[in-house]
């Protein structure tokens, strides 16, 4: 059983439910980056997703878009993510750390890719916009190493699609809120309930909730239906209004989001 099927089964067994955070990999730099993560998961958050930087990161809003623009100002690359993963596993081993990012991002390494991937300790890949024709080896040659391949189900993904996805994936399934980009407006309804649902209904993965929830409110509906939810923009946002994170003020702020999001799912 590896880091995230553990994570998903202790919170099952304490009735609770997962708060995962993400933030772009060297936004604002790579060592208030490391800060940022570690303080997370001192503050009780349960899995961490990492942004790797890209230069069109087209399923991102505005904010996370941004995010993205900084840290790729910092010339932030693939194998400086790995080592700042691995700095935090080392302090952290039962913390999961999932990368999310695009294929080129993960190309770069080619054939080294999966060793690399486990050897820097990482637990998940979310891979935007990998093909389903490649899902399947992918899938194959991350489970040989251990690591899980989550994949993404948004709101006009097809029944016959889900199907197809539920086959190629592991660790927990992310299902995006809305039709949109990261940071829009979530409007919790009935049909988004019955949605996640019925995916539940097909599979023993948990499914996860993200995009559009930025506070308590929104965190507690979408966590009834769901196994967990997904916060970034919220977080990107306030890393924005800080050059570094030896400003405490960011600190205590992001540590303040925390706190609030926990209170509403617990």
């Amino acid at each position: 059983m590896n880091n995230i099927e553990k994570v998903f089964e202790s919170l099952k067994k304490n009735n609770r439910k997962a708060l995962i955070t993400y933030s772009v990999a060297g936004d604002p730099d790579l060592d208030s980056s490391e800060k940022i993560i570690r303080n997370f998961i001192s503050s009780g958050v349960d899995i961490i997703e990492v942004g790797v930087p890209f230069s069109d990161p087209m399923a991102e809003g505005p904010s996370i878009q941004l995010g993205h623009e900084r840290a790729l100002k910092n010339n932030i690359s693939l194998p400086n993510i790995l080592d700042m993963c691995s700095k935090i596993k080392n302090d952290f081993p039962k913390t999961p750390i999932v990368l999310m990012g695009y294929m080129n991002n993960f190309l770069s390494l080619k054939d080294n890719l999966f060793k690399e991937l486990k050897k820097n300790k990482i637990d998940g890949l979310i891979i935007v916009d990998l093909p389903y024709v490649e899902s399947e080896e992918f899938l194959k040659k991350l489970n040989e190493e251990g690591i899980d391949l989550i994949r993404l189900i948004s709101p006009t993904t097809t029944n016959e699609r889900i199907r197809k996805i539920l086959t190629s994936s592991s660790g927990y399934l992310y299902y995006i809120s809305l039709k949109g980009v990261t940071g829009s407006d979530l409007k919790v309804s009935d049909e988004l309930e019955k949605r996640v649902s019925e995916i539940k209904n097909q599979t023993n993965l948990p499914v996860v909730v993200g995009f559009g929830i930025k506070d308590a409110e929104t965190a507690k509906k979408m966590s009834v239906c769901s196994d967990g939810v997904v916060v970034g923009s919220k977080l990107v946002d306030e890393i924005s209004k800080h050059s570094l994170y030896k400003d405490n003020l960011l600190k205590e702020n992001l540590m303040s989001i925390i706190g609030e999001l926990r209170e509403g799912i617990s």
